[in-house]
């Protein structure tokens, strides 16, 4: 075994197939990196099972796809990286013992990450690879253990579809448009992706790697749905040249400067946007707290500054759907009876007081409480 020595190589005279297979046949563990174009993808081998998967693309992050997903609300993924940087807990751990998301959930989707790297890496003709032999714990903290052989197994049968898409879609970060006369698919037997949605978010002008974020990271399904609705013309590719940019990043700039002006209401309205974005970048996150800290304090000092019984106005049931309530905004309207007084429900509410607070204030805005 070559414990300790690293193998480099191309891509074009080893191609990542033949690198798995040797690596399974010696049963190695430790880090394999596959670069083509600036795009990296990483797995991580324990005695020939891969266990943990990862890319520098910001939408295959594992946080990215949770909240896409809708398994773990942004703000506590926030709050979970956050505990992450301070304590050193990896963020699988800190998400299982906080209650966010269930371990099965979480394995589902590693293994989801696993599958998609490998089956995007067999169909690379150009590139390079790197194989360390050593022992790495993986970031998360919890692993989804797959064989090598069977993510081959699944990578070769998918891989002829996957070039074909790839010619199609050209990139993952393509955008669509839905021509006039089009109509929504019909959902596919067997299938668990949701078509429509996914024709939906199209629509909505989320790129391919964002809609794919959204179904648990399942690349090549989605991938595979958004070509057949541009080949039954439900969909265009957006060929147009567009100039990206780290909006996240722009947006939080923005937010500072909103709280700069001394527009504390919009500067948490754009921070939100931003961390919705991007929750795993750290300046995000960054300015959505101290932000939010500062609009809390504003409103604290608006509402908190006398005694005050809330008094419920509308019925959240039966709330006109262009008010866009939260959960939290609605389990605090409901919990208003007219004898708690404001102080006593924000601090027994199951949010943070941050948000009680906040949620008040816009239910008190949109007409929902009159907080005496």
């Amino acid at each position: 075994m070559l414990k300790g020595m690293s193998v480099r190589g191309a891509l074009s005279t080893m191609p990542a197939e033949d690198v798995l297979e040797w690596v399974a046949r010696r049963k190695l563990s430790g880090p394999i990196t596959f670069d083509r174009r600036g795009l990296a993808r990483s797995l991580v081998v324990e005695h020939g099972q891969i266990v943990w998967a990862s890319s520098n693309r910001r939408d295959e992050q594992l946080g990215v796809i949770l909240v896409r997903s809708g398994l773990v609300a942004e703000r506590a993924l926030a709050d979970a990286l956050e505990t992450r940087a301070e304590t050193g807990v990896p963020l699988g751990k800190v998400l299982l013992m906080s209650g966010l998301i269930t371990e099965i959930d979480l394995v589902d989707i590693l293994a989801n990450k696993i599958r998609e790297a490998v089956t995007d890496i067999v169909t690379w003709t150009d590139g390079t690879f790197d194989v360390i032999p050593k022992v790495q714990p993986p970031a998360t903290g919890v692993v989804a253990q797959l064989a090598i052989d069977i993510c081959l197994t699944v990578a070769r049968r998918r891989s002829a579809r996957m070039n074909e898409i790839m010619g199609i879609l050209g990139a993952d970060d393509v955008t669509f448009y839905v021509p006039p006369s089009a109509t929504p698919p019909a959902g596919e037997d067997g299938s668990v992706l949701d078509h429509q949605r996914i024709w939906a978010l199209a629509g909505d002008r989320h790129t391919a790697a964002d809609i794919a974020a959204a179904f648990a990271g399942e690349r090549f399904g989605t991938y595979d749905a958004l070509v057949k609705m541009v080949e039954s013309e439900r969909l265009t590719v957006d060929r147009r040249h567009r100039e990206r940019t780290n909006s996240a990043v722009e947006l939080a700039a923005g937010a500072r400067g909103r709280l700069r002006a001394g527009d504390r209401a919009g500067a948490l309205a754009m921070a939100t946007q931003a961390l919705h974005q991007d929750p795993s970048d750290s300046e995000v996150r960054k300015t959505f707290s101290q932000i939010e800290r500062a609009r809390v304090a504003e409103v604290a000092k608006q509402l908190l500054s006398r005694h005050r019984v809330p008094r419920r106005l509308m019925d959240v049931t039966f709330a006109p759907p262009e008010l866009q309530l939260t959960d939290a905004e609605i389990e605090l309207a409901e919990r208003v009876d007219g004898r708690w007084d404001l102080l006593s429900l924000i601090k027994s509410a199951s949010v943070r007081e941050a948000e009680a607070l906040l949620a008040f204030s816009r239910l008190a805005e949109v007409g929902v409480v009159d907080l005496g």
